[in-house]
């Protein structure tokens, strides 16, 4: 468990503070308090805030509470994400004022709304009367993950959920209260299962598409594991593809990242270098770029000619050399 708080920082230095610790707790984030955010009277310095964290295996679970501010995710803070999430918040104390995607929701105490990190959007936090504070427990679910499962994966953001009736809402706010009580004590199996259920049930609450009627933890991971692949193909040449950085891309660990490709033919590491070679492999056989085979390993990401030469005879069954010699001779 994370915890962060303002209570320990001097009252000049609470409001930088929290604006850092929102954006290390979730997403990148700018918050802001004008004079309407701000009781009548002197202006305060400071602001009595906190976080509290935990990650399941790829989704995050936080509980925040904070005061009245507008806390905003605009083109400049999209641009900065480096991960794609949906983030389903429950409020529990105060409400909310959230807009996306054209759509504006209010959120009083027992609702919930999501919001993709993908797009813009403006939350605007209001304490309540009584406590001074607004309150939320907030999921951050791996995009990948959820948009798959839903009939209409571009209308769901910014609508509010009324989890006090009875009903899908009720079940799912009351699922993430209760995952969010008990996950310290869950082992890893239970976390997992309790992860895919909600996930599975928040679907089916937002409006399920026909892939979530035979779905489980291993549909999930599949679809998951099928999206990182997807990205991996895509920035062979440009992206940083270290676990780490994959793992961070999609909001899960590192051992949920080597967990998903458990089941498959290849490890995450064997899957990179299989990309890495077949992409070298049709450079060769196109003869789309010049140059000497050293530029070549160095542009797929091999650490020098020797190593481009031990696996690419370990898959090809020749060296690269070899391959281009064929592929010119044939042509």
């Amino acid at each position: 468990m994370q915890y962060w708080t303002t209570g320990d920082r001097p009252e000049r230095e609470q409001f930088s503070y929290w604006r850092e610790v929102i954006c290390e707790a979730f997403t990148p984030l700018a918050t802001r308090r004008t004079s309407v955010h701000r009781a009548a009277g002197p202006r305060p310095q400071g602001i009595d805030s906190w976080v509290r964290s935990r990650m399941l295996t790829s989704t995050n679970t936080a509980e925040v509470s904070s005061e009245t501010q507008l806390i905003s995710h605009g083109d400049a803070e999209v641009r900065r994400t480096d991960s794609h999430q949906v983030f389903v918040n429950l409020q529990l104390d105060g409400h909310c004022v959230g807009t996306q995607d054209g759509r504006r929701c209010i959120l009083p105490a027992g609702s919930f709304a999501l919001f993709d990190t993908t797009r813009e959007y403006d939350l605007e936090f209001v304490a309540g009367p009584d406590s001074g504070e607004w309150r939320v427990v907030s999921f951050r679910v791996p995009r990948a993950r959820l948009l798959p499962l839903l009939a209409e994966p571009h209308g769901f953001t910014s609508v509010a959920h009324d989890g006090t009736k009875r009903g899908t809402s009720n079940l799912v706010a009351s699922t993430m209260m209760s995952i969010w009580r008990n996950a310290d004590g869950l082992d890893t199996a239970a976390v997992d299962a309790a992860e895919s259920a909600f996930t599975t049930m928040l679907a089916a609450d937002v409006g399920a598409g026909p892939l979530l009627v035979d779905t489980g933890r291993e549909t999930l991971d599949a679809t998951l594991r099928a999206a990182i692949n997807r990205h991996l193909t895509a920035n062979l040449r440009t992206g940083n593809l270290t676990p780490q950085q994959v793992s961070r891309r999609f909001g899960i660990s590192v051992r949920k990242l080597h967990a998903l490709y458990e089941g498959s033919e290849r490890t995450f590491a064997q899957t990179v270098t299989a990309m890495r070679v077949d992409a070298c492999a049709r450079e060769l056989l196109t003869g789309s770029t010049s140059g000497s085979l050293s530029d070549a390993a160095a542009r797929w990401g091999f650490c020098d000619l020797s190593h481009l030469n031990r696996v690419f005879r370990s898959q090809k069954g020749c060296l690269p050399s070899e391959y281009r010699a064929r592929a010119a001779g044939a042509s």
